[in-house]
């Protein structure tokens, strides 16, 4: 039998709670680099860590690039649409709750991405 999760719904062990843990955390240090190596490492071992490592991916895609909508709002409108990146830093959080979802063995994901990687 495996060390890791195999199937959808299977209780994940330590080590997977682990990797979707610093799938998600790394984040901070790397923005696509940590969960993509994740991902490329895990993809074939666990399907928990697959999850959560594209739930991480997803999430940083979509900050870059609702950055670069903003950005571009921003130039437009000379400077004043940089107001946008306020809710923004909302998302600073967003790696935070999804490594306690991992970290918890929840095969939760974030809303609108929850399907994504399953």
């Amino acid at each position: 039998m495996s060390d890791y999760a195999m199937t959808w719904g299977e209780t994940p062990t330590s080590d997977d709670k682990m990797w979707a843990l610093i799938a998600h955390l790394s984040v901070f240090m790397s923005a696509f680099l940590g969960p993509l190596v994740v991902l490329l490492v895990f993809q074939d071992k666990s399907k928990f860590i697959r999850y959560h490592a594209i739930q991480a991916l997803m999430v940083q895609v979509s900050v870059v690039i609702a950055g670069i909508i903003i950005s571009v709002i921003s130039f437009v409108t000379c400077g004043l649409g940089s107001l946008l990146y306020l809710p923004l830093l909302c998302v600073l959080f967003a790696p935070l709750w999804g490594a306690y979802l991992g970290w918890s063995g929840a095969w939760a994901g974030f809303p609108g991405l929850a399907s994504v990687g399953r």
